[in-house]
């Protein structure tokens, strides 16, 4: 019966192997409603962890390469926020860990609705933008 619902409504029906999904749950302790996909050579992760939505990319051999965290505007660093409300406002904000080294993707608009996305480091230094 699941199968058929999973079929229906586009839901993958897919489980990475054991030791996949206890790298994630070692590394991520009381996760919620995860959901799995195979991305290239990796295994992504879709879940929530204190009401907070997470992507995490684990490879083959069960290592976490990578992982995104979707940040209310209240989780994103002062001096981010400082640097980029003079730009705009902010409609989105991500912090992504890859390799241990922190960097944050931010979607905001203008006074002319233009939307723009930022990538900074965790200093609040701009490392590229671009128009959306």
């Amino acid at each position: 019966m699941m199968n058929f619902f999973s079929r229906i409504f586009g839901k993958p029906d897919f489980s990475p192997p054991s030791f996949v999904q206890e790298a994630l749950f070692k590394k991520f302790p009381g996760i919620i409603n995860v959901e799995w996909a195979k991305n290239g050579t990796h295994y992504e992760a879709i879940f929530y962890k204190d009401q907070l939505e997470y992507i995490a990319l684990i490879d083959t051999e069960g290592v976490l390469a990578e992982y995104k965290m979707f940040l209310p505007e209240g989780l994103l660093p002062e001096q981010i926020k400082e640097k980029l409300t003079q730009k705009g406002e902010i409609m989105n904000a991500v912090m992504i860990n890859k390799g241990n080294t922190i960097c944050y993707e931010v979607i905001l608009r203008d006074e002319k609705l233009i939307r723009y996305v930022y990538l900074l480091n965790e200093t609040g230094t701009i490392l590229e933008h671009h128009v959306l």
